[in-house]
């Protein structure tokens, strides 16, 4: 799932399953509140731990297609589009849940849609022309003048975007810049003017070391180093020691990653701020474009032009890629009954902790989906009458508070023109890292709702004390395993992908776990290129 906090300083250069709703009274509210739970039932993907028994005797669907697409998240969703975009047709798409977008998913209330996990996409850089490409048919990027991008300001978030609490006042910005020191000034301004000379840094070749896609950037010695260390060693290493600075630079990690700079790796830290290089003629270069249902609504638009290649409801349990065809077993677990089919190519759209028990492959072995790692995320979707109000910069699409180990909340209804509204709906986002991903898991998914109600509340109090009186509800979105976390080794694991997929020739991985990013960008690329390699082999 990810978030943005981009800075200025940088610049550029130049529902699913609901439980039915019960009143709970948490802590010492004033009133009771509707809690509920959102998302996929929990016990359909852990169908994959056990047997298929429970199909046994259900009816077996034949079927022989020359493309079989597992998994619709956004990789899916992308390479079903590209395919389609291209002419080829013949394909199909099998999606767990009803519906598609993985970590893009959203859900709607009475009041406004609202995102269930990744809520916006950074502006894109200029030589990414396939999602260029794609943002001008969705009129999302008006025209290209003179090397720059003209964006739809209907979908650039409106202003103020972001704002800090920082010394029990709300200051435009995530930097704590406002009241700081001098020598913390100093190590800001130096800090950041490194990451543009990171940003500017290209290979022999001319390749740019840091890009996003991944797939455009080079990867040097240099850059493997920086893969074997923490965030946090790399900062202690160039001497980086304001309180300030290392709070901001731990949350963009936990933010984006999952995880603190003392856990993800050296390289992916730096990538977050070098590799974006974005170059818009309309707005600032940190901006990004989002929507109340955040990237789902870029998933319902992949979904658009393919959706009579998706059956839903759809459980892939085995793939197995043979000399001259892919064999791939599911279940319909709306219709009762399993499908058996025969296809030429199979792109693979699964998380690498789905993917390692459903493969068999001799281009995939299985000791390569060891070590992927992922921390677990809970998610709020709260309603309240109102938002209290706090000192300085008014509510902002994202706001957090400096010192905590919180995320903060964004307001889902805040790209709405009309300033005037009845519920204000917000996304929580808790990342979990305090242990071991596993423990946490564990401890995620046997919380009650109080508990859940609790840590969303304590959330929020942190920064408006009175908060708990003013919500209405409370809807919970627990994702066991959200995005990839980079920790060291992370780019090695990228290169071991690379390795891999020139060799591969029936079955395509494409899942941000394997570019080590969980962005949008790189979902749509991977599924971009397993497109490509397909339309190859076909032709």
């Amino acid at each position: 799932m990810e978030r943005r906090t981009f800075i200025r300083y940088v610049g550029t250069l130049g529902t699913v399953a609901l439980l039915m709703p019960d009143l709970l009274a948490c802590s010492n509210s004033k009133k009771k509140m509707v809690t509920n739970r959102l998302g996929a039932p929990l016990d359909r993907g852990h169908l994959l731990r056990g047997s298929m028994d429970f199909a046994a005797n259900y009816p077996v669907e034949e079927l022989e297609i020359p493309v079989l697409i597992a998994g619709g998240g956004i990789s899916g969703l992308s390479g079903a589009y590209h395919l389609k975009k291209n002419g080829y047709s013949d394909f199909l798409l099998f999606e767990l849940g009803e519906q598609t977008g993985g970590n893009s998913g959203f859900g709607q209330n009475a009041h406004s849609k609202y995102p269930l996990g990744a809520h916006y996409l950074s502006l894109p850089n200029p030589n990414n022309r396939p999602l260029i490409d794609f943002l001008k048919e969705l009129k999302l990027l008006e025209k290209e003048e003179n090397g720059l991008q003209f964006y739809n300001e209907d979908f650039l978030c409106h202003a103020p975007d972001e704002r800090l609490l920082f010394k029990g006042v709300f200051h435009e910005g995530l930097v704590p810049e406002y009241g700081v020191s001098k020598e913390t000034h100093a190590e800001i301004h130096r800090f950041f003017s490194e990451m543009r000379a990171l940003k500017a840094a290209k290979s022999a070749n001319g390749t740019d070391l840091f890009n996003i896609p991944i797939s455009q950037a080079a990867i040097t010695p240099e850059l493997e180093k920086l893969d074997q260390i923490t965030f946090k060693e790399y900062l202690t290493q160039n001497k980086y020691e304001s309180e300030e600075l290392l709070w901001f630079l731990d949350y963009c990690c936990r933010d984006d990653f999952g995880a603190g700079a003392d856990k993800v790796s050296a390289w992916a830290g730096i990538h977050y701020f070098a590799g974006r290089k974005a170059n818009p003629g309309n707005t600032d270069p940190t901006t990004v474009l989002t929507w109340p249902e955040g990237n789902g609504y870029l998933a319902g638009k992949l979904e658009a032009p393919v959706q009579e290649h998706i059956r839903r409801n759809v459980l892939v349990y085995s793939i197995e890629e043979q000399a001259e065809k892919v064999l791939i077993e599911a279940v319909d677990l709306a219709a009762n009954k399993k499908i058996r089919v025969t296809a030429d190519q199979c792109i693979l759209s699964a998380p690498s902790y789905v993917a390692k028990h459903i493969l068999k492959s001799p281009g995939w072995p299985q000791e390569y989906f060891d070590g992927i790692r992922h921390n677990p995320w809970l998610i709020g979707i709260v309603v309240l009458d109102q938002i209290p109000e706090g000192n300085g910069t008014p509510l902002a699409w994202d706001n957090v508070k400096f010192g905590t180990k919180g995320l903060g909340y964004v307001s889902d209804r805040h790209q709405e023109f009309s300033q005037i509204k009845d519920k204000h709906v917000i996304s929580v986002y808790l990342a979990l890292d305090k242990t071991d991903e596993q423990t946490e898991r564990h401890q995620l998914f046997g919380m009650t709702d109080e508990d859940m109600c609790r840590l969303v509340i304590s959330e929020l109090a942190s920064m408006h004390p009175d908060i708990e009186q003013h919500i209405e509800s409370i809807s919970f979105q627990r994702w066991g395993h959200g995005m990839v976390t980079p920790y060291p080794g992370a780019l090695a694991k990228y290169q071991e992908h690379l390795k891999l997929r020139k060799n591969a020739k029936r079955v395509h991985l494409a899942h941000t776990d394997y570019s080590s990013y969980s962005v949008f960008e790189e979902g749509f690329d991977l599924g971009l290129l397993a497109a490509t390699e397909i339309l190859k082999h076909e032709a």
